[in-house]
């Protein structure tokens, strides 16, 4: 938004009456605010011992950016995709060292022959490069290849990449392949290496086919009440200690914050109406509608032409019944005020069938032998008007319709690449030939025949938006640093306002705060450098001026009871009452126990290590399996389940026939050898000594 530019271009000169406002509060605040953040360093991680620059990610950063939006075909990164990607490559570069280290120790490399292989031997040659460079056959050609490496020092005009970029991409490309051989490799020892011996085989093949038959009595957790348990902090504490690693915490902040909002105010509104009407004004006796909305109004010169339902405007609804040069207008929409102008109308078909030839500008010795042609070619096709599609064969560098007189057959709107659709859906009649640039280069562009038509409206629109003007920013801010100054304690800053919001377990690596649009990293870092309690100047978040108030932080590592204890509670109750259920479970008679606790003896038939679900109860993984193991007619000690305590006795198994193939179960070895390969980065880095510290860069 506007308001956003002329605050970053303003804000180091607010105004000497703002200053003054706000001395006050500036003079009040401590010296813990955003400002006075650690000395950064100049490495980002350290890995192992060894130092990763800030320098060699941020090289990586740009590369894995630009990819992506390569893949959005140019369209500039989200503010989520440019974290995204962030997050992504800092893992990559930890992951690449780990994993370097792993294939040095193991003596794994891609040597400089095999190397050559994958390029240039077409039996070993990586396959985004047969796929990349094939011919029209679509078959891979060596001369395509050979072409694209000699022009690599070359400046790339369909992409406008310069020498140093095309270099780049083609170096980066190379590591990416043989990084990959790498991993190959190694993945591939690992699957040779991993194997399901005869023992394994056969246990896994008895557990298969092992069933068995169940008597069994259950005392339920719920059948004992909360209220006849006694537990303190020191039993919470006790478990929390013993279960250590199932409590692990992320460091977090508590922030409770007062958001100022940056809006306009009624004469920022009134100033925006007034330019409006002297613009509406001007409008109606300018003599080029197109310059005069490229040079006034924020909605850019439209060439499109709309059918009745596409276009979306404050006045679709009177546009199409009305003249050509009716104004409409002005009005406000909510942020903005706007005008529009019907400029013309005409029929507009749904599809066109279009020839063309194309001059790329590829292979000339220079690229005035490359425009000498295309001015040979302007005269002989656009003005001594020879066949179009008789040239294309000698002359177009399009392959895939030159021999074809340049016929690109039905076209619909939108498929061609801007300049190209709007020459000739807007611009051009049957029979018409025209010459358009693209990105692609000079196109010489016949349409000869089209389908249905129907009516369309050019329409040209004037827009200005309201936002708020630097006057009233300025006041916006001053107001933010009062509160901020003058509420310095947790107390008086919640007594302040009742528009406090609260942002719980942030994490130290997150970039957004619920409730407020807009990059809140500085602020997130601030509350993470403060202490308990703090109170901040204003950040500016979105279309916000923020005060924040450091709540709290939790550090990385063992999870604090406060912050756990319903969950130890939970599982201490559990605890407590499966105590007192083993006590009345104790014995090997099921009818006794039965008949003592006023309960009844259960069956469960079909057992298995594939069905575990006891009927009326549910899933009891730990039962079923004391079951299977059991001896016929044997009964098990109490056993604490997932629903209560059980006493169970098997009554049947069945007999597991000797196997005579093996086979099947031994080549399980793949699945055990794909779930290693999933879990080796995550194994790396937990046997790795990693210092992160990427909070001082972001």
């Amino acid at each position: 938004m506007a308001v956003i530019g002329t605050l970053r271009q303003k804000l180091g000169g607010i105004l000497i009456f703002v200053i003054a406002l706000a001395m006050l509060a500036f003079i009040l605040m401590d010296m813990g605010g955003q400002g006075n953040g650690p000395v950064r360093g100049t490495d980002i991680v350290v890995v192992n011992g060894e130092k990763i620059s800030y320098a060699e990610f941020d090289a990586r950063l740009k590369i894995n950016e630009t990819f992506m939006k390569n893949q959005l075909q140019g369209v500039d990164l989200t503010l989520a995709q440019k974290e995204n990607v962030r997050t992504s490559t800092f893992n990559e570069v930890i992951n690449d060292k780990l994993k370097k280290d792993l294939f040095e120790g193991l003596g794994i490399q891609v040597a400089t022959a095999e190397k050559k292989a994958m390029l240039f031997d077409q039996e070993f040659q990586h396959p985004s490069i047969t796929s990349s460079f094939a011919g029209e056959n679509g078959q891979y050609d060596a001369a395509l290849f050979k072409q694209y490496l000699e022009t690599l020092d070359l400046v790339d005009k369909n992409s406008g990449l310069t020498a140093e970029e095309k270099r780049a991409q083609w170096t980066n490309f190379e590591k990416a392949i043989y990084k990959e051989r790498l991993e190959k490799k190694y993945n591939q020892l690992l699957a040779k290496s991993l194997n399901v011996p005869t023992w394994m085989a056969e246990a896994l093949y008895t557990n298969d086919n092992l069933k068995a038959n169940a008597e069994f009595v259950y005392l339920p957790f719920a059948g004992v009440s909360d209220e006849a348990l006694s537990f303190s902090d020191s039993d919470l504490n006790a478990y929390l200690e013993s279960h250590e690693n199932e409590f692990k915490q992320d460091a977090s902040v508590n922030i409770k914050y007062v958001a100022f909002a940056i809006a306009p105010s009624s004469d920022d509104v009134l100033n925006a109406e007034n330019w409006m009407t002297d613009k509406f004004a001007q409008w109606q006796i300018a003599e080029d509608d197109s310059l005069f909305i490229m040079a006034s109004s924020e909605t850019r010169w439209d060439k499109k032409f709309y059918k009745e339902g596409e276009l979306t405007n404050a006045f679709a609804d009177s546009i199409f019944s009305a003249k050509t040069g009716t104004l409409f207008g002005p009005l406000k929409v909510n942020d903005s005020f706007v005008a529009s102008k019907l400029i013309n109308r005409k029929p507009i078909a749904d599809s066109l069938k279009v020839r063309h030839l194309l001059i790329t500008g590829e292979g000339f010795a220079t690229q005035e032998e490359a425009s000498n042609l295309i001015d040979s070619l302007r005269t002989i096709i656009l003005e001594e008007g020879i066949p179009l599609a008789s040239l294309t064969a000698k002359y177009s560098q399009d392959p895939s319709n030159a021999q074809d007189g340049g016929d690109l057959q039905w076209v619909l709107p939108g498929e061609m690449v801007t300049p190209f659709n709007d020459a000739i859906f807007y611009e051009m009649n049957v029979g018409d030939v025209k010459m358009v640039y693209t990105q692609y280069g000079a196109h010489f562009v016949e349409v000869y025949d089209w389908g249905t038509t129907s009516e369309a409206v050019k329409v040209a629109t004037l827009t200005k938006s309201i936002f708020a003007s630097e006057e009233t920013t300025n006041s916006i801010f001053a107001e933010s640093s009062l509160y901020a100054g003058n509420n310095r304690t947790k107390d008086a800053f919640l007594a302040g306002t009742d528009q406090i919001k609260d942002a719980t377990s942030v994490a130290k690596t997150a970039n957004s705060i619920a409730g407020l649009d807009g990059n809140a990293r500085e602020m997130i870092k601030w509350a993470f450098e403060s202490e308990d309690e703090d109170v901040s100047s204003p950040f500016m978040i979105g279309n916000n001026f923020v005060v924040a108030l450091q709540d709290g932080q939790t550090e990385e590592g063992k999870a604090n009871l406060e912050s756990v204890r319903a969950i130890i509670e939970a599982e201490v109750k559990k605890e407590k009452k499966a105590l007192m259920l083993k006590e009345k479970l104790r014995g090997s008679d099921l009818s006794v126990l039965a008949s003592s606790n006023g309960i009844s003896i259960q069956t469960a038939n079909d057992l298995s290590f594939t069905n575990v679900t006891l009927p009326s109860v549910g899933n009891e993984p730990k039962v079923v399996a004391t079951a299977l193991g059991l001896s016929l007619n044997e009964v098990s000690s109490p056993i604490i389940g997932e629903n209560g305590v059980f006493v169970v006795k098997t009554t049947f198994k069945s007999e597991v026939p000797t196997a005579t193939d093996l086979s099947a179960y031994k080549l399980r070895s793949s699945s055990f050898s794909s779930g290693v390969q999933g879990r080796l980065t995550e194994a790396l880095r937990n046997g790795a000594d990693i210092e992160d510290n990427s909070f001082d860069f972001f």
